[in-house]
């Protein structure tokens, strides 16, 4: 197992054209996502014959990670691996999907149930891909779900395709042995605010901490609610840093602390912090509880709804479910 940090080789000029291996040459367009570190790791709408595509320059570690991705997931629709690269500037060209799962649910306050619980659905099947051949990815948000869809002649929407990106912190694990992140100076891996309790401390890393971030997805896509989300101006004035605030809410929302999860860590700091964190949110009321939610104040999560979420937000990581159990939850033909 191994975990490199990106080699991010500065590079002054991007030339207005790709050629891929392929032969295509992509003409580069309009900045989708500019990179404050050098401009030259800007990801780019391209053309090539009226198609619209994503170009992406990688750090050296990430393309040859994007390559053994292909090698391992060749014909997956619900991992977006690249349709060509070059491997001179090390670029990979992906297929344009018309919008992310943040960016759909945010935009749309009316998107169907239906349509909501089939993009789910998807997901966890791109996520039952990866982990069927021992690959974690580590970093599961809405941003890094990609949504085709379209409106058919009688105004219904129909999703087209759904695909699981960013793969670059992703991970092939070593049989059973879990990724553990050295202490001190951590540094974690994705977005703190759809990290799973494991993840927070860096301690324990495997599939389970997969499953836990999905459920976060599924609560958002579902509701229309960050429940993580956080005011940083206030946890900077209350000295708290934003993992503490989150595993503050793991315990009140899917609590209480289990030590399954305090076992699971097997680290003595970190199962300090987690005791003293459960001590700070002691008196916060069991109302805030999973089992305890109301369709008024969390939409879409009824009875059904919050039986499968509670097999998916089990603090300890041993009891939680499988992807290929969550796929099968009736949940998903209702």
């Amino acid at each position: 197992m191994r975990v490199s940090r990106a080699r991010y080789i500065p590079c002054s000029r991007v030339s207005s054209a790709l050629v891929g291996i392929s032969g295509r040459e992509y003409q580069r367009g309009k900045v989708l996502h500019s990179n404050q570190h050098d401009k030259a790791f800007d990801v780019h709408l391209a053309h090539f014959e009226n198609k619209q595509y994503v170009l992406k320059r990688l750090p050296e570690s990430f393309f040859e990670l994007s390559q053994e991705h292909k090698r391992d997931f060749p014909d997956s629709r619900r991992i977006r691996l690249d349709v060509d690269y070059n491997e001179k500037e090390q670029t990979v060209v992906y297929e344009y999907f018309k919008t992310d799962l943040l960016a759909l649910v945010q935009n749309n306050a009316d998107f169907p149930l239906a349509a909501r619980k089939q993009i789910l659905f998807e997901i966890g099947k791109a996520l039952q891909e990866l982990h069927g051949k021992n690959w974690i990815h580590i970093d599961v948000k809405p941003n890094n779900v990609m949504v085709d869809w379209n409106l058919d002649d009688q105004g219904q929407v129909q999703i087209e395709r759904v695909a699981l990106i960013d793969l670059e912190v992703s991970l092939k694990l070593e049989g059973d042995k879990l990724l553990r992140i050295p202490l001190p100076n951590m540094q974690r891996l994705g977005n703190f605010m759809w990290r799973s309790p494991e993840a927070q401390t860096g301690q324990g890393i495997g599939k389970p901490a997969d499953v836990f971030s999905f459920g976060l997805v599924c609560i958002y896509t579902l509701t229309s609610k960050e429940i993580m989300a956080v005011d940083h101006e206030e946890l900077r004035e209350k000295e708290v840093e934003p993992e503490i605030e989150i595993l503050g809410r793991c315990i009140v929302y899917f609590g209480p602390l289990s030590e399954g999860l305090l076992k699971h860590t097997a680290d003595e700091t970190w199962q300090l912090v987690l005791r003293q964190v459960e001590e700070g949110v002691a008196e916060a009321s069991t109302i805030f509880r999973l089992e305890n939610w109301t369709e008024s104040d969390y939409p879409n999560i009824d009875a059904e709804a919050k039986r499968m979420l509670g097999r998916i937000m089990n603090l300890d990581p041993a009891k939680r479910a499988t992807m290929d159990e969550i796929l099968e939850d009736s949940y998903w033909s209702q």
